[in-house]
């Protein structure tokens, strides 16, 4: 109930040549057959991973090898057993197929093709409208307009474009979608997936505060979400109620990556950035940070969904706000432990909590939006038309990758 891996022995005076000869015996001859030959990086056993059966063939090193073992309860323990990875690179090839299908659909749209139906969000970025598509009324998108001669009086390039190239990257139904960019001399343009839920701020503001089961939900949806990102090395140091939207369904979403980065998995970065209430110490003090300070503004977040405040005080106890907001020691937060996220899932407060049914969408979310149509805006306070100024032009080309 072993798989072996092949490696090159730790021996730097062994053979260059570092291989194994698998053969099997011929039951009419009573010969040994050659099969194959391994070498670095290959690997046998598998098989008897798979059932109870008595493999036959042989495996003989040739000269010095190493070679890594692992059982069959460490193997099933570690990634699930071979029926699962099966099931992963059936639903990876067909999520790669559906993703070069909508890029071909969305690469020969132009600017051109969208209607402007309703204005979402404003900031000193420029604004987030609601656009549709004229050949499909049904399918709307957000967009977001960004005003270039800002972003570079502001020298906030390089947070955009890290921004384009990680959400571009972001397939996780726990972060909106970015399809794809546009620009011209004034403006760039970011088509996004619609969230027509409106913002979690919001509906936190109109209610004051959310009990237990309420928080929960969200706070897994971010959980979710972190866990996607920290996989790659992207750290996103912006969490806040404002940065979480539903979609039509209620389901939570990260929105908003101008201060996310690719740092690399176990590395530190040491700009300064984020929201004052949901900083993490180490940023501030500027010691170096990584995917914890995720973690310190997750416990944040907890906190001020239960109480609609985002300081919170030393009387946390039955949540798990005080082991996310480890002030001392950012590596002993929950989440940043040996067991990663696990560790907040299996979390007493998280007990009896479906996350397999969070992770399809069959889960009720607490609070659902209404949502009569693709341009329903309800859920997004009104905002006054756009009266400025178009902004100067800016054909620096800092945005060639746009």
């Amino acid at each position: 109930d072993v798989m072996e891996e092949v490696s090159p022995s730790s021996s730097p005076s062994s053979s260059p040549v570092q291989s194994v000869n698998v053969t099997q015996g011929d039951s009419a001859n009573q010969e040994m057959v050659h099969l194959r030959e391994l070498g670095r990086g290959d690997w046998f056993g598998e098989r008897a991973l798979q059932g109870e059966d008595v493999r036959t063939a042989n495996v003989v090193a040739v000269d010095t090898v190493t070679c890594l073992v692992i059982d069959r309860d460490s193997f099933k323990h570690l990634i699930g057993g071979l029926d699962n990875v099966s099931n992963k690179v059936y639903e990876d090839a067909e999520a790669k197929a559906k993703y070069e299908a909508e890029n071909a659909f969305f690469s020969n749209l132009k600017l051109t093709d969208f209607n402007i139906i309703d204005t979402l969000g404003v900031g000193g970025f420029g604004r987030v409208e609601l656009v549709q598509l004229k050949s499909e009324e049904a399918k709307t998108f957000a967009m977001k307009i960004l005003k270039k001669r800002h972003i570079v009086d502001t020298r906030q390039q390089e947070h955009i474009r890290s921004e384009k190239h990680i959400m571009t990257e972001a397939h996780s139904d726990f972060v909106v979608r970015l399809y794809r960019t546009f620009k011209d001399s004034k403006y760039l343009y970011m088509l996004m997936e619609a969230c027509l839920g409106g913002e979690l701020w919001t509906i936190l503001r109109d209610r004051g505060s959310f009990d237990d089961s309420t928080t929960r939900f969200y706070t897994s949806c971010v959980v979710e979400a972190f866990s996607y990102l920290h996989a790659k090395g992207i750290i996103y140091r912006d969490l806040k109620p404002e940065n979480l939207i539903l979609d039509s369904r209620g389901y939570a979403k990260l929105v908003d990556f101008g201060f996310a980065k690719k740092i690399g998995i176990c590395k530190k970065t040491w700009t300064f950035c984020g929201t004052p209430e949901y900083v993490a110490p180490e940023i501030i003090l500027n010691k170096g940070h990584d995917v914890s300070a995720d973690y310190w503004s997750l416990g944040i977040l907890m906190y001020e969904l239960l109480t609609g405040r985002s300081r919170p005080d030393e009387n946390l106890q039955r949540h798990p706000e005080r082991t996310l907001c480890r002030q001392d020691s950012p590596s002993e937060r929950l989440g940043n432990l040996k067991n990663g996220v696990k560790d907040i899932q299996k979390h007493k407060w998280f007990e009896g909590f479906n996350w397999d049914g969070l992770r399809k969408g069959t889960l009720t979310p607490p609070i659902t939006p209404e949502v009569s149509s693709p341009i329903d805006t309800r859920n997004f306070d009104s905002f006054p038309e756009d009266t400025d100024e178009p902004p100067p032009d800016d054909n620096s080309g800092w945005d060639y990758d746009f």
